[in-house]
Order: structure tokens, then C-alpha cells, then sequence
């Protein structure tokens, strides 16, 4: 009975000495992760309207704030890298989408935004023009609503702003059809679709409405030829804009006409 006193006092004496290792090893992580850590703040000029952009960079992941400006809303962007997932937020707007990385226009490497953001610190003053860039055009469209954050794998996108709604999107087909915002005529045709009959009895098709919000980002990345050593550093204006799909008869012009100009899903069987 002694001896086994005797080993609960080791055993816990032991757990007691372990304790403060653990924190140290704890902190030590910490510190390494600030120290990878690289932040910029860089001054935007865009059609007479000066704004600062802020850009976070930590190993895998990328976090990118605009405020609004011009006709463009203020956005929040986290990016893991690896996964090739940003979530992108408009906070005052209250939504966020998730968008796959590798058709986004940013470089799946950090370091080649580090490279490029170094560049425009220390050459530039912190400074770019809006002329002095390319533009990355992108249109994304509403798949699903309301996304179930339990299928981000990665904590800290799935937590980035919990309390707005995720939508997950796709790029806009380039033969879209795009439509007008409204019309008289809504009432009518709307029971067309219901009744499921179209002029000509022509199948529904889906028509594209662009939402209200829409952000942008300024990246410049870096990269350097191997063999003569010469850098390469594009500058990008990088534009988001989305759109809503709405199901609608092939006359049709306007959202008002169409239905389901919320949700993708077809009522009518497969789309064409």
C-alpha cells in the first residue's frame, strides 16, 4: 500500500514538473507563428479615390481587407492556400461566399505575394496605381445557399465570420445569358413557368441577374527566373463580382419573369 502512495506521489509530481513545459512549448509556438506572420499596408489610388488595403500573410494562409470604395463594397478575405478555399466576406452587406482559390487570380504560394508586397514596400513607397495594373475579372454564380460550415475542414475558415450566411459559388458561364432587373410584365409569365409551358413549348433555361455586392483586391507576387535571375512582378486588379441564376422561359428578359432567381436548383427535371 506504501509503494503504491509512493508511485501516486511520483506520478503526480511528475505531472506537476511537466506543467510549466508544456507552457513553454505552448508559447514558443505562438511566437514562431507571429513570427511568420508578415503584414502590409498598402496606399491605393483608384479613379481619384485614395484607400488603404490591408494584406496578412502566415504560411498557408492569406487575409486580405479592402474597404469600400468607389463602386466597390468594404471585404474581408481569408484564404487557405493548400485546401485552395477562400471565404469572402461583405460584413456590412451580411454574406460571405466561398470561392476555390486556383480561379481567383491570387498565387497559391505566400511567398511570391510576400515577394511582390516587399517589392512595393521598400520600391514603392507602399504605394500602386490603379493604371499601373492588369485586371482579373472575375463572375461568380450562386450555386447552393446557406452552406452547412461543417464542410470547411479548416477551423479558421469555418469560423471566419460564423455569424454570416456562406454561399458557395462558381465561375459564370462565358455564354450566359444576363438579364435586365425587372419588368412590368412579371405577373404573367411567372405563371407561365408555373403551368411549366413556354412559348413555342420550349424548354426553361437558366438566365443570369448580377446581386448587389461586388469587392476587389490589389496583389502584386514576385517570382524569380531561375536561370537569369530576372524578376517578374505582375500587378493585379482583381474585381468579384456575383450573380444570382434565375429559371426562365427563352423570351424572357428580366428577373421579374423568371423564377428561383435565389436558388439554382432545377424544378422542371434536368436543364438545358
Amino acid at each position: 500500500e506504501h509503494y503504491r502512495s509512493r508511485v501516486a506521489e511520483d506520478v503526480s509530481s511528475s505531472s506537476r514538473n511537466y506543467k510549466p513545459l508544456i507552457m513553454k512549448v505552448f508559447l514558443l509556438l505562438c511566437v514562431v507563428a507571429l513570427a511568420t506572420a508578415k503584414h502590409y499596408s498598402m496606399r491605393v489610388l483608384e479613379k481619384g479615390t485614395l484607400f488603404r488595403e490591408t494584406i496578412q500573410t502566415e504560411g498557408k494562409y492569406q487575409l486580405v481587407e479592402v474597404p469600400a470604395h468607389n463602386d466597390r463594397d468594404h471585404i474581408v478575405v481569408l484564404s487557405n492556400l493548400e485546401l485552395g478555399q477562400a471565404v469572402y466576406c461583405f460584413p456590412e452587406k451580411g454574406m460571405c461566399f466561398l470561392i476555390p482559390t486556383a480561379e481567383h487570380g491570387a498565387e497559391p504560394d505566400s511567398q511570391v505575394l510576400e515577394a511582390g508586397m516587399d517589392q512595393v514596400m521598400t520600391q514603392r513607397s507602399g504605394f500602386l496605381g490603379a493604371w499601373e495594373t492588369v485586371v482579373k475579372d472575375n463572375k461568380w454564380v450562386v450555386m447552393e445557399q446557406n452552406v452547412d460550415r461543417s464542410i470547411l475542414t479548416d477551423s479558421r475558415l469555418r469560423t471566419f465570420h460564423k455569424d454570416l450566411p456562406l454561399h458557395m459559388v462558381e465561375k459564370l458561364p462565358e455564354d450566359a445569358v444576363m438579364l435586365q432587373e425587372s419588368t412590368d410584365a412579371g405577373a404573367t409569365v411567372k405563371r407561365q413557368l408555373i403551368d411549366r409551358t413556354c412559348r413555342n413549348n420550349a424548354l426553361p433555361r437558366h438566365m443570369y441577374a448580377v446581386t448587389s455586392p461586388s469587392g476587389c483586391e490589389y496583389l502584386v507576387f514576385c517570382t524569380t527566373d531561375e536561370v537569369t535571375n530576372d524578376s517578374n512582378c505582375p500587378r493585379r486588379h482583381v474585381t468579384d463580382t456575383f450573380y444570382m441564376a434565375c429559371l426562365c422561359c427563352p423570351e424572357h428578359t428580366s428577373m421579374s419573369q423568371c423564377l428561383h432567381c435565389r436558388d439554382l436548383p432545377c424544378n422542371f427535371g434536368d436543364c438545358p
